[in-house]
């Protein structure tokens, strides 16, 4: 006996002297894990791009200690007048109530404008306001009036964003102003503080979603075994342990965690389905303890290796410094684990003390179709394993279409692919870019030894219309410490340093310090129209390989952050990491299996895996589905789910190998006893998957679609494939059996 034998079997023995016991263990953690689970915290902004160590990372926390250490809170307005007396009157008001609240430092709005540039009051005509207005630069015009019924503004704040929204919001609704006068906030704190909110209550709905889809696949499809809806129960539990397990350890989950949720949901239902499955079998010929232990360990084992090939895929994941992607990673193989352990020892323990009883094959009764459906597989298996090459060269040229149309498919990061399109702050920040343009503009951090001397303004100068001239479609502008200095000048950089000094001693601080940092840290903003992450990335390789081409002077550096850092540098990661994800997977439960197996036939899952991965590329082109993300593990999700169908087939069709020399028969047999609660297994997990549909979260949504699709693929593998590949390689061992054979007869002759 193996020690993994050993170990089952002692699993068993445990279980079937002490079920009572075990249960009540089980029970204990149970209530452990509810009362720990209040430690889980949502994570979301930045931190789910990039780890904190990553070089882009580093220079991003740079940018914004140096540059954005101020929390900015965006006022949409919309206003039928925009320079109406009432409403500035009205606006300066609440400019004066918003600066009360404790952490805003100030407000920068039409009203302040008007003010400031009316000599510190607000002009009562409308002949003084429009004055006024007119001796504000134009480019401060177009941002604080951008049309003529709408007005932006900016709330500078400092502290905890999530403390200062909600009474920036009370005293918006709380304010008198003129009939139809309506503002809005958004900003990157608002964006985040309604992004983990929308992701508390989107956990909630996609983990009830996925039971409630899961409880009806279970009642229409696992009727062949009594009490069919016994698997939600040890789900239940193993994701109630893994709450428990984020909880104790305090880990934070983000956007990727959530698309997990499904996932092992649906992974876990399977798990349970197959042993009860195996059991319900088991009870037809065999006493209830016998039938127990057949079943811990024998589908407890098989199980155990599909669950560890699934996790493969999964951790073949963790060579990405992508943090979302990370985290989907650990919640999925955790949340595996936690359903298998549940399902190892709480299904036996409970048919035990329950003293299960199987259902028992009725003539005319509607259990008669799986019966019948077993035998069609068991037909169509016979005849693909008698005429394998034909099927596997047809799907095996589909895989390779595949294949190379997926380096066709694009990518995208950006914001757009991950939050629901109705979220408040979205809408706001969606109606600012079609008014004023992107609000991403390029960060250039500048290094020098004197940020402030003349030959470094004329360089950024320089280089400013530089970029401007390469890229007039894609870049609407640049502002920088030079352009400051243009402005204050006449629109022309000085001739000497003095005439330098003077302009700078003369620009306010507020303003300096928006673009230079002590003496050798300075920025550039280049703003930009709309753009895709491919484009992003694109501009942020040919603005940094530029830098050295008009002569900077010596010791000058340039690095790009801010957020368009952080969109461009993640679709570069996903561009190197994609296929390095999906190889190493295929490498990983290639080795486990043969490791697991250690004979010709444990590479037979591979074929059907690698025929999954190929398929979806072509559906996601058919049907102009982005990689984002999440998507973007698609390939090493696939093949770790995919190989969970093809190793139940491949572990029955050993047992049947043992009985049967003959491989074809083993095949057929294999196929017959367990074709029916694969699929069912299979068209439960895909009913539990397809909950990510139900998300307003794009990126989960389509994560959703593929991996519904990827089930069902990994099913017409498992029972269509794996009959041909199982065939050929069921021939060749034969053939090397006999070589071997007739290789001692001569040797003994």
């Amino acid at each position: 006996m193996t020690l993994i034998s050993s170990i089952y079997s002692k699993v068993a023995d445990i279980v079937i002297a002490r079920p009572a016991e075990v249960l009540l263990i089980m029970g204990l953690l149970f209530l452990g894990s509810f009362i720990v689970m209040g430690n889980i915290s949502m994570e979301s902004g930045t931190s789910t791009y990039l780890y904190s160590d990553d070089p882009s990372m580093i220079w991003y926390n740079k940018y914004s200690d140096t540059f954005a250490k101020e929390k900015v809170v965006i006022l949409y307005i919309t206003v039928a007048k925009p320079l109406d007396y009432a409403f500035l009157y009205d606006l300066q008001v609440l400019d004066k109530e918003l600066s009360h609240i404790p952490g805003v430092i100030g407000t920068e709005t039409i009203s302040d404008a008007i003010i400031e540039a009316n000599g510190g009051t607000l002009p009562h005509s409308q002949t003084e306001i429009k004055a006024a207005f007119n001796r504000i630069p134009k480019d401060d015009q177009k941002e604080l009036v951008p049309d003529s019924v709408h007005s932006l503004g900016v709330i500078t704040a400092e502290g905890d964003p999530t403390s200062l929204l909600g009474p920036i919001q009370t005293v918006i609704d709380n304010a008198e102003l003129p009939p139809g006068v309506n503002i809005e906030i958004s900003g990157n704190d608002a964006f985040n503080e309604q992004m983990i909110t929308a992701m508390n209550s989107q956990t909630v709905v996609l983990i009830l979603g996925a039971f409630s889809l899961m409880l009806i696949a279970l009642f229409l499809l696992f009727g062949s075994v009594r009490y069919r809806l016994f698997p939600l129960l040890f789900v239940m539990m193993g994701l109630v342990y893994l709450f428990g397990v984020f909880g104790f350890f305090r880990i934070q989950i983000n956007i990727g965690a959530m698309g997990a949720f499904p996932v092992l949901l649906g992974l876990g239902i399977d798990y349970a389905v197959q042993f009860q499955s195996r059991l319900n079998d088991e009870l037809q010929s065999a006493p209830l303890d016998e039938a127990v232990r057949t079943t811990i360990c024998n589908t407890g084992f098989a199980v155990l290796n599909a669950m560890i090939a699934t996790a493969m895929g999964f951790i073949a994941i963790f060579i990405t410094p992508l943090p979302m992607l990370v985290n989907l990673a650990v919640t999925a193989i955790l949340g595996i684990i936690c359903a298998y352990m549940a399902t190892l020892f709480g299904f036996p323990a409970i048919a035990l003390l329950m003293k299960y009883k199987p259902k028992v094959v009725e003539t005319g009764k509607g259990i008669d179709f799986f019966g019948r459906y077993n035998q069609v597989l068991s037909g169509l298996s016979g005849k693909i394993a008698k005429s394998p090459i034909i099927l596997l060269i047809l799907v095996l040229m589909l895989a390779g279409v595949g294949m190379v149309i997926d380096e066709q498919i694009p990518i995208d990061t950006t914001e757009d692919s991950m939050v629901p399109a109705d979220m408040p702050a979205k809408v706001v920040m969606d109606k600012v870019t079609n008014l004023m343009g992107s609000q991403v503009p390029v960060e250039l951090m500048v290094t020098a030894s004197d940020i402030t001397s003349l030959d470094t303004l004329q360089w950024m100068d320089r280089y400013g219309e530089f970029i401007l001239d390469v890229y007039p479609d894609e870049i609407t502008g640049v502002t920088s410490i030079a352009s400051l200095v243009k402005e204050y000048n006449g629109g022309n950089l000085p001739d000497s340093k003095s005439q330098l000094e003077e302009i700078l001693a003369d620009i306010p601080d507020n303003q300096k310090n928006m673009y230079v940092s002590g003496s050798v840290t300075g920025l550039m903003q280049f703003q930009t129209v709309s753009l895709t992450a491919e484009q992003m990335s694109d501009l942020r390789e040919v603005i940094l390989a530029n830098v050295g081409w008009l002569e900077p002077p010596p010791g000058l550096s340039a690095h790009s952050s801010g957020s368009f850092e952080l969109d461009a540098i993640s679709l570069d990661d996903i561009l190197i990491y994609k296929p390095i994800m999906t190889n190493l997977a295929f490498l990983l439960i290639l080795l486990f299996l043969i490791f697991a197996y250690r004979q010709i036939v444990a590479i037979a899952p591979m074929i059907p895996i690698i025929c999954v991965v190929g398929w979806n590329a072509v559906i996601m082109w058919i049907f102009s589905i982005d990689y984002t993300f999440i998507t973007a593990s698609l390939g090493a999700i696939t093949i770790g789910v995919s190989s969970e169908y093809t190793i139940l087939i491949m572990e029955r069709y050993l047992e049947e190998r043992k009985r049967s020399p003959d491989s074809k028969t083993a095949i057929k047999s294999s196929v017959q006893k367990v074709g029916a609660s694969v699929t069912v297994s299979g068209l439960v997990t895909a009913f539990g998957f397809s909950a990510l549909m139900l998300s307003t979260f794009p990126m989960i949504s389509n994560f959703g679609v593929m991996t519904v699709i990827a089930v069902v693929f990994s099913l017409v593998g498992a029972i269509l494939i794996m009959p041909a590949v199982l065939s050929l390689l069921g021939t060749l061992d034969e053939r090397l059996m006999k070589q071997r054979t007739e290789k001692s007869g001569s040797t003994e002759k």
